[in-house]
């Protein structure tokens, strides 16, 4: 075939053949061009795949951090409540003694109270009596 385009362009007359030359010419850069457009929309569709896939990841990637720091947060927030239920627990039981202590005090002032009353009142009837 190539012996039958070599006598073509052999039997062709110059302008026929600058014309048909021009022509393959233009085909030639009309394929480069359709071949640079088709790459050029492939690599777009490709770069918006891949930005559809990196805001995916992203969020992915966001949620993941934020349960992680939900579940820092909430291991503090435990830490927290255990510290501030200890503190309360050992304020209650200092109060508690503190209450039985004032409460026996309070028993011990009654019945000294009581004692000191009885000897008053044996002290005046002995004083009446006499």
């Amino acid at each position: 075939k190539k012996k039958g385009k070599g006598s073509k362009l052999a039997r062709m007359s110059d302008e026929e053949r600058a014309r048909y030359l021009q022509h393959r010419a233009e085909l030639e850069l009309e394929s480069k061009r359709r071949k640079q457009q088709l790459i050029a929309a492939f690599t777009k569709n490709k770069l918006k795949r891949e930005e559809a896939f990196s805001r995916l990841n992203t969020a992915k990637i966001n949620e993941q951090w934020r349960f992680i720091l939900r579940r820092i947060k909430c291991k503090e927030l435990h830490e927290n409540v255990e510290y501030l239920w200890k503190n309360f627990d050992r304020m209650m039981k200092i109060k508690d003694l503190m209450i039985w202590h004032l409460y026996n005090e309070l028993e011990t002032t009654d019945m000294d109270h009581r004692r000191l009353q009885e000897a008053h009142i044996q002290i005046m009837d002995i004083i009446i009596g006499n």
